[in-house]
Parts: structure tokens; C-alpha cells; sequence
């Protein structure tokens, strides 16, 4: 029989009121090593004629840019992935309660930056008791 072995604290959710939803995305290359809770950002979507249609192809928020990237849309689930050289499928929450001090953002940008447009998605951010 196996040992009792307990999870680990999951610090990016912070509630269940609002369902969580998740989407497959690419990360765009050049984007490096992104880690669970980065804020990712759309800058294009996979045609009708891909066999993954559909897809949205996605990089860190970061306020500065202007190809699509500087507007929230998905929190990275994923553990870690390494996006450095070649794009990188991954799932993205698009909607649910995050808990807003374990959330990354690409550039200088801080949850103060996103917050209200997060929202506004359904991505709800809480603080919570750490």
C-alpha cells in the first residue's frame, strides 16, 4: 500500500466561486522559461487551414508592447515551460479567482498595471492569507 503523501499548497488559486476554464495556447517563441501564474497576452491566432486551429498564440503581458501582448488574457497553468527558441503548447486559465501576489507579468508590469482588465475577463484577483 503506498504512503499518505499530501499535496502541496496551491498558492495561484485562490477560490472556487467563480469556475476556473482553461484553453490550449501556444507560447510564443522568445518568450524563455515562463512559469505557472505569468499573465500571458494574445498576439495571434492559428488559421482555419492549421490542423490546430483556433489556437491562440500567446506571450507575457507587458504593457509596452503593442502586438496584442499588452492585454490580459489567460494565467499560464503549467508548471514551467522553456520557450526560448521554438513556440510551446501549454494551457491557460481564461477565467476563475487567483490569488493576486502569485501572478507574473512580463516587463516592469505589476498586477496594479492589470487588475481592472483581468477582471473584466473573469480572471479575479484576491489577496489571500499566506
Amino acid at each position: 500500500m503506498p504512503a499518505y503523501e499530501s499535496q502541496p499548497y496551491d498558492t495561484l488559486i485562490a477560490g472556487y466561486v467563480q469556475p476556473l476554464t482553461k484553453v490550449s495556447v501556444i507560447v510564443k517563441a522568445g518568450s524563455g522559461i515562463v512559469t505557472r501564474g505569468t499573465v500571458l497576452g494574445v498576439i495571434d491566432q492559428l488559421p482555419e487551414s492549421d490542423q490546430y486551429h483556433g489556437m491562440y498564440i500567446v506571450a507575457p503581458v507587458d504593457s509596452t508592447k503593442t502586438d496584442g501582448s499588452q492585454d490580459p488574457f489567460a494565467i499560464l497553468d503549467d508548471q514551467e515551460i522553456d520557450a526560448t527558441t521554438e513556440d510551446v503548447r501549454a494551457t491557460g486559465f481564461t477565467s476563475g479567482e487567483f490569488n493576486r501576489h502569485a501572478l507574473k507579468f512580463g516587463g516592469a508590469d505589476t498586477i496594479e498595471t492589470h487588475d481592472l482588465a483581468m477582471r473584466k475577463i473573469g480572471l479575479i484577483t484576491k489577496r489571500i492569507v499566506e
